[in-house]
């Protein structure tokens, strides 16, 4: 059987930043985020990205330097769009740190009543450049920090002030807490099917 090479299987899936069906967008904005801020506070959603992070370093650390910048088809998986599909475990870090950090940032601001002078725009949070070797230090680095500079730097994690995610729509500080939460485990999910597929 002759296996496809790299131009072909992005050739056959989706256009990196199109986002997930109408149909899981509709489940996600309308039922499952709603439930989820419901029923979680924000320090849960906090504990979990912590577990999820720590988890995530665990993964990593079991790969070889080659492997962890591999890329891999995997299957379709609830929440990630079709083009990320084809990613290393590298470059999945490399989106995880890039979009941390943006919501480490996003938290804050909102928090204190202001608007966020710059949106990110979904190619901006996309790994396709050079990725630094050392990017699972990096990643632990943020982890360690992520939680300490929310505390210090939250003022009201209620309060009604919003930016917009481009799939979702307006999300508060502690709704944005939640994405990062869901996000985190979405992807978490994506490097064990990775990891998956390289140890075949």
């Amino acid at each position: 059987m002759q296996h496809k090479d790299s131009r072909e299987i992005i050739k056959e899936l989706g256009v990196s930043g199109e986002g997930i069906s109408s149909f899981k967008v509709f489940l996600a904005k309308h039922l499952l985020f709603p439930l989820l801020n419901r029923f979680l506070s924000w320090e849960n959603a906090w504990d979990i990205f912590d577990k999820e992070g720590q988890r995530i370093m665990e993964l990593s650390k079991t790969i070889s330097k080659e492997k962890l910048f591999e890329r891999v088809l995997v299957p379709k998986l609830f929440g990630l769009e079709d083009n990320p599909r084809y990613y290393s475990v590298a470059m999945t870090l490399e989106h995880l740190y890039i979009v941390g950090c943006a919501i480490q940032v996003r938290i804050p601001i909102l928090s204190r009543g202001e608007k966020l002078k710059k949106y990110l725009k979904i190619e901006d949070i996309k790994p396709y450049k050079d990725i630094d070797e050392n990017i699972i230090y990096s990643f632990n680095k943020f982890l360690i920090t992520y939680r300490e500079k929310l505390e210090k730097n939250t003022k009201d994690i209620n309060i009604n002030n919003t930016s917009s995610h481009p799939w979702f729509g307006e999300f508060n500080p502690k709704q944005w807490s939640i994405l990062a939460m869901v996000h985190q485990i979405v992807h978490r999910r994506q490097i064990e099917a990775i990891l998956k597929r390289l140890s075949k």
